[in-house]
Parts: structure tokens; C-alpha cells; sequence
């Protein structure tokens, strides 16, 4: 009997550490897991743009610093257009100028402007070479190529002589991810001076016309910072 008595107790006690040890685990993961709770809640409040809104980038289009974009049609056709990025950054505008059919463009040079609220932006061409279409779509309804970037909304179409030496100019694919990103916190850190700007809709996608929602009155010297022509 004293041997079951004797076994009986180091049960209990085992029962009992065992018991303590669960306590403290818990007490232990909620001091682990509480501050890094409140910490996440942060980081999303502070993330960058990139994070938190998804700037549309297809894989079939190559990316200028500029924030245009080039589609190899041929061997020596591209077309061009802008990204979601400058989308969203201007929101819309109440024209847009394209270069002359069988004009000449270089790559980082203007390849087309946009008049919006009497003020001219204007994008550089991601590819040289000579104009040999134009979207008259965009050029009557403006709002095209806002609407599907990629698509419908394409500025004009290149014939180039150099598009080797071209593309090596451009955003390599396996950085863009960051690059957009880092052009997210470019953004973020533009809005950060100002608490009430409000650079999102409900819904979590950025508002159109993120440069004048920063800077009702500069937001063009925004876009031209962003669009490498300031």
C-alpha cells in the first residue's frame, strides 16, 4: 500500500508541474505574442503603398524608369503606354498629345504629353525608334487609356532599329517587385508630412490621382519627379 500511496503522490506532483508548466506557457506566449500583435497593427498602418495597394505590372510588358511600359509585338514592332503606377498617380486627364505618325522618338526622351487642369505633363518614351501607329482611341477619349493601361489604353506602336540596346535600359523583370515598391514608399514618405491626406479609397485601392490628394497645388512637380521629366 505505501508503495501505491508513494506512486499516487509522484503522480500528483507530475500532475502538478505539469499544470505549472502549461500556466507558465501561457503567460509566456501571451508576453511573446502581445507586443508583436500591436506591432503588426503598426507596420500595416505604416506600410508602404506597394504593400498595401497593388500596382497592376503583367508579365508581358517591360518597364522604363518613367513609368511607361514597351510589349515586343516583332521582331522590330513594340507598342508603349503607360503603367498603373502613372494611372494612379494623375487619375485622368482632359487630353492627351501623341507624337506624328512617322516621327522619330528616342528612349527617354518625350514620348507624349497630358493636359490636365490647364497644366502639361508629359511621359518619356521607353523605346526609340520611328512612329508607325498611333492610338486615336486615347487620343479622343482620354479616359481609355486610364481605364486599361494595358490594353485598349496603349499610346502608339514603335518600329525600331535598336531594341537590343534598348531593353537593356529598362527595369530587369526579377526587380520590378521591388522597384514598385520602392516607388510605394517614395509615395508613402510624400504623404507622410500630412496626416489627413487620405491616399486611399474604402475599398483599399489607392484613389485616382494620388499626386494632387499629396499636393493639391504641386502634385504636377509630383508627377514629373516620378516621371523623370522635371
Amino acid at each position: 500500500m505505501d508503495i501505491l500511496a508513494n506512486m499516487y503522490h509522484a503522480k500528483q506532483v507530475e500532475y502538478i508541474i505539469a499544470l505549472l508548466g502549461l500556466f507558465g506557457f501561457i503567460v509566456f506566449w501571451r508576453v511573446l505574442t502581445g507586443p508583436k500583435t500591436k506591432l503588426e497593427k503598426v507596420d500595416d498602418m505604416a506600410g508602404t503603398l506597394f504593400e498595401r495597394f497593388a500596382f497592376l505590372a503583367p508579365s508581358d510588358v517591360v518597364f522604363h524608369p518613367g513609368h511607361a511600359w514597351a510589349r515586343v509585338e516583332s521582331a522590330d514592332i513594340v507598342t508603349v503606354g503607360m503603367d498603373d503606377f502613372a494611372v494612379k498617380l494623375l487619375g485622368s486627364a482632359d487630353s492627351i498629345s501623341l507624337p506624328k505618325l512617322g516621327s522619330q522618338v528616342r528612349q527617354g526622351s518625350l514620348g507624349w504629353g497630358f493636359k490636365i487642369d490647364s497644366r502639361v505633363i508629359h511621359m518619356l518614351s521607353p523605346i526609340q525608334g520611328e512612329i508607325v501607329a498611333i492610338n486615336d482611341a486615347v487620343a479622343n477619349a482620354p479616359g481609355v487609356a486610364f481605364e486599361d493601361p494595358y490594353g485598349n489604353g496603349w499610346m502608339f506602336k514603335v518600329k525600331s532599329t535598336n531594341l537590343t540596346s534598348n531593353m537593356k535600359n529598362m527595369i530587369p523583370d526579377c526587380i520590378v517587385g521591388q522597384w514598385l515598391e520602392n516607388i510605394g514608399q517614395s509615395l508613402t514618405d510624400l504623404a507622410a508630412p500630412q496626416a489627413e491626406v487620405q491616399i486611399s479609397a474604402d475599398c483599399g485601392q489607392p484613389i485616382r490621382g494620388i499626386a494632387r490628394a499629396v499636393d493639391p497645388e504641386g502634385w504636377d512637380h509630383i508627377a514629373r519627379k516620378f516621371f523623370l521629366t522635371k
